[in-house]
């Protein structure tokens, strides 16, 4: 069995850093500092500088020439781009799946969803959202196309994120976790048209949901 490669500082840094803007520790829009974080972690500036550097290059950061960095923020618009994003990618993705791995698509997204009941039940929210993230990262990797699994992990901490925003909206759990048992169910029956109708359904909430939300989040509606 091959002994695992240690974790870089830089690595460390990065999946830190990444955790605690997806899982809402860092709000959107806090400045982050090099020295707090770097003495927080006992690394010095440089992986720090560099896991910033890769976080903007996945979004979830801005830089600024004498400002530094801060964490990400969205506006009604930008959201509006990141669902149709979704939509198109999302939708071609489950088409290779369906093909490809009916089966063993829906032998895994029956199993998450069990766990997301679980989740739900405990009031776990962090552990429903990871489950949420993983749900959606299953089309990818039983649609067999490594191009599409890439443009998707481009944004995916972006995405995760916005799922991690919505989850303080009244109800917004509830009507995610019956969302996902009917695409997984109806990936079991293989019905592509429904499956499409549905996903196109659970990403439009998203899209109404922040758009109808943004002055109680907090958010651009810019």
């Amino acid at each position: 069995m091959p002994l695992e490669r240690p974790k870089s500082l830089r690595e460390l840094a990065l999946e830190y850093l990444r955790n605690r803007i997806i899982n809402g520790t860092f709000q959107m829009g806090q400045v982050l500092s090099e020295r707090k974080i770097s003495e927080e972690l006992g690394v010095s500036k440089s992986p720090v500088r560099e896991a910033l550097a890769q976080l903007r290059d996945e979004g979830l950061v801005h830089i600024e020439p004498q400002k530094g960095a801060r964490v990400f923020t969205l506006s009604v618009d930008e959201v509006i781009q990141i669902c149709d994003f979704r939509q198109a990618i999302e939708s071609a993705s489950f088409e290779l799946a369906l093909q490809r791995d009916q089966a063993g698509l829906a032998k895994d997204m029956d199993g998450v969803v069990r766990k997301m009941v679980e989740t739900k039940n405990a009031g776990d929210e962090n552990a429903y959202i990871a489950l949420d993230n993983e749900f959606h990262q299953l089309i990818f990797e039983h649609a067999g196309n490594d191009y599409l699994a890439a443009s998707y992990s481009r944004y995916m901490g972006k995405i995760a994120a916005l799922r991690k925003l919505l989850s303080q909206l009244p109800r917004h759990t509830d009507l995610s976790l019956d969302e996902h048992k009917a695409i997984a169910q109806a990936v079991r029956r293989g019905d592509l048209t429904e499956i499409k109708e549905l996903l196109a359904e659970h990403i439009d909430r998203t899209r109404k949901a922040y758009s109808e939300a943004s002055s109680l989040l907090s958010v651009s509606a810019d």
